[in-house]
């Protein structure tokens, strides 16, 4: 089942169609959860989170699907399960008296937004932001090493990149019921 497919069963109320579809990622999310501090019963309640979100979304006016629904389901798991960390967190930390700031939460929620809509990019996107950003390679490097005619192709390309990344930072913060 694709993507438009189960889109489609969402709106139109099909909903035992649609988890046949949106259940084929349940096992990356376990294998996220687990890996990231969490279990397997943490792993269904954030999933069951998601596809509330999901449903939520899709019945809103404004819901325009930039990745693939996997993608996006992850994007949203990942949000989801960072704020839960966060709430575990401010509890033990509360209980010592410590209060994280709204400002380091804030940062906190932006850098996980950015590395999520980097993680939507393609791989060769990311490759060239890489070598670019971190590895300080010239244009030139990057044309020799990514395989593109000239620098000029790298130059244009980084900037479809750079779009594409901040596409996909608004529609996960617009997307994410803790944006404010």
């Amino acid at each position: 089942m694709n993507d438009k497919e189960i889109i489609l069963h969402l709106q139109h109320n099909k909903y035992s169609l649609a988890l046949k579809g949106l259940y084929s990622i349940l096992p990356d999310v376990k294998q996220y959860i687990k890996a990231n501090s969490g279990s397997t019963d943490d792993a269904n309640d954030i999933f069951q989170d998601a596809l509330v979100i999901l449903y939520k979304k899709v019945h809103s006016n404004n819901f325009t699907l930039t990745v693939s629904l996997k993608s996006y389901l992850l994007a949203v798991i990942r949000n989801c399960w960072l704020q839960e960390l966060r709430k575990r967190k401010k509890l033990s930390l509360s209980e010592t008296n410590t209060d994280l700031t709204k400002e380091e939460i804030d940062e906190e929620s932006n850098f996980t937004f950015a590395t999520s809509a980097f993680n939507l990019l393609g791989e060769k996107c990311k490759e060239l932001l890489i070598q670019f950003y971190l590895k300080k390679k010239s244009f030139k490097e990057i044309a020799s090493l990514l395989e593109f005619s000239d620098e000029n192709i790298a130059k244009n390309q980084k900037y479809r990149c750079m779009q594409k990344a901040k596409e996909n930072y608004i529609t996960l913060s617009k997307n994410s019921i803790y944006a404010e």
